[in-house]
């Protein structure tokens, strides 16, 4: 058998199919695992927590709570009016602070609220 017999006898072997099954990398997965169960909001919200407190003190701190940040807006809860007034006052040192910290949140502004 010469060469050329050989090319066209080797061309009538079917090729191998790719497999319709892929197999997906660890990080692909954790990625999705992390999204699904939560774990990135539950961290990202801890994270918040922490630097506000650093921003407005224990005892501010304290008598807020830590919402959620929509559209660059944080939103804190305070826990009656005296405390609602002091975290107005601190706003801007405590947003400053927030958006040295914390830049990947991309906080514009805080706004307060009274917990009903």
């Amino acid at each position: 058998m010469d060469d050329k017999e050989e090319q066209i006898y080797l061309s009538q072997i079917p090729k191998a199919q790719p497999s319709r099954f892929r197999a997906k990398t660890i990080s692909s997965i954790m990625d999705r695992l992390i999204i699904e169960k939560g774990y990135a909001a539950q961290q990202s919200a801890q994270v918040l927590e922490e630097q506000w407190r650093i921003a407005v003190g224990e005892d501010l701190f304290s008598q807020s709570r830590v919402g959620k940040v929509s559209r660059g807006i944080l939103q804190i809860f305070a826990s009656n009016t005296i405390v609602l007034s002091e975290l107005e006052y601190s706003k801007s040192k405590a947003l400053r602070h927030l958006k040295t910290t914390l830049p990947d949140f991309k906080i514009k502004d805080i706004r307060f609220k009274l917990i009903s």
